[in-house]
């Protein structure tokens, strides 16, 4: 008579591995493995609770009260979305405040999101937060508010004021997003903390004060810089003294809404000198082929060069002549829209891109355009 076989045991240290295999695990997932034996628990709270992300006041007074009854599950919390938003407009009442200070007097995070109602002046929440000198990276985002909210009373305007109170409760700050609201820079009155690496403002309306102060004291550490829609004409003086103040930026992104007859800042008669920029990608502005001379001589050591939007006057023909010229000698890639976009519109054939392609290969650069497949900018 033939032995049953055991059953197959699972080893509870393959738990960690199973778990990190798979990036999209859904909350749902988590409370099913939870359940299948005491060793899975641990590691299913250590990824659950790792980054909450809250959209409703109901949410997070469900959290507080997990929190209050569960300290341990405190340490999992690295990184937190906090963006509720209310049905109607009016003020926070008691119960939701006190949640909201439970979940902003987490210790240790690295990462916030603040969105929603928070928002609108969103400093007023991050004097709340207790435990800021763990946060790396901030984000502040408006978009659930503009995106058409029944009361435009000002009062409902995303917007945020940076000062040296806010900027001193951050020392270890490295990465500030902040997106959909008007932004309030105060002059500094002392050097901040330096640091600040990476400053992206998407949608973004300087209605006070100058774009360079916002990262005072960081000007030799920032690297990346993007500046996407908003008023980025408006704010071309700022750009400008941002180029010229940090000298060490590597990665430059401006992208504006299709700007007909509005040059970028190198198409200047004294462009700004970007000696370390190795990454540009200028979109919606209006390019020709002196753009290209001008980004060539203003950005020495230039190895990723994208021009976009839908007003590039630029033909295959000045493509061709500015990689083979070698103006910009540290070249390596190249992505170009799918045609010359001046009257008339000129989409660039499979054949047609043939030759320029052939140029790239000689010297050794990469050509890529926005039909592939994969997006070329998705390392950007």
């Amino acid at each position: 008579m033939d032995t049953p076989r055991a059953a197959p045991v699972l080893v509870d240290d393959l738990i960690p591995i199973i778990l990190e295999s798979e990036d999209h695990w859904w909350p749902r997932d988590f409370q099913r493995l939870a359940l299948v034996s005491p060793a899975w628990v641990s590691p299913v709270r250590k990824r659950l609770y790792a980054q909450p992300s809250l959209r409703s006041y109901r949410a997070c007074g469900l959290l507080a009260r997990t929190f209050t009854e569960n300290p341990d599950l405190l340490s999992y919390v690295q990184r937190l979305e906090l963006c509720p938003t209310a049905d109607e407009v009016g003020a926070l009442d008691e119960r939701e405040m006190q949640s909201l200070r439970c979940i902003l007097g987490l210790k240790g995070l690295k990462s916030v999101t603040l969105g929603g109602d928070l928002a609108v002046a969103a400093h007023r929440f991050l004097t709340v937060m207790v435990d800021t000198r763990t946060v790396t990276e901030l984000h502040i985002d408006g978009c659930m508010l503009t995106g058409g909210r029944s009361d435009p009373l000002a009062s409902a305007v995303p917007s945020l004021e940076w000062d040296d109170a806010i900027a001193f409760r951050f020392p270890n700050l490295r990465s500030l997003t902040l997106s959909n609201l008007l932004l309030t820079v105060i002059p500094s009155m002392m050097d901040r903390p330096a640091g600040l690496t990476h400053l992206t403002l998407n949608n973004v309306d300087v209605e006070a004060g100058s774009l360079p102060d916002i990262c005072q004291g960081s000007w030799d550490t920032l690297r990346d810089l993007r500046i996407i829609r908003g008023t980025t004409v408006k704010m071309r003086d700022d750009i400008r003294s941002m180029l010229e103040m940090c000298e060490s930026i590597e990665t430059l992104l401006l992208d504006a809404y299709d700007l007909l007859y509005h040059p970028c800042i190198f198409d200047e008669d004294e462009p700004p000198l970007c000696p370390s920029l190795r990454k540009l990608c200028i979109s919606g502005f209006d390019a020709s082929a002196h753009t290209l001379r001008a980004i060539a001589q203003a950005c020495p050591q230039l190895q990723d060069l994208a021009v976009l939007g839908r007003i590039v006057r630029i033909s295959l023909d000045e493509w061709a002549s500015f990689v083979s010229s070698r103006t910009s000698s540290s070249l390596q890639r190249l992505i170009v829209p799918a045609g010359t976009h001046r009257p008339p519109f000129t989409f660039w054939s499979s054949d047609e891109q043939v030759g320029l392609l052939k140029v790239c290969d000689g010297q050794a650069v990469t050509l890529a355009n926005l039909t592939c497949q994969n997006s070329p900018l998705a390392d950007w």
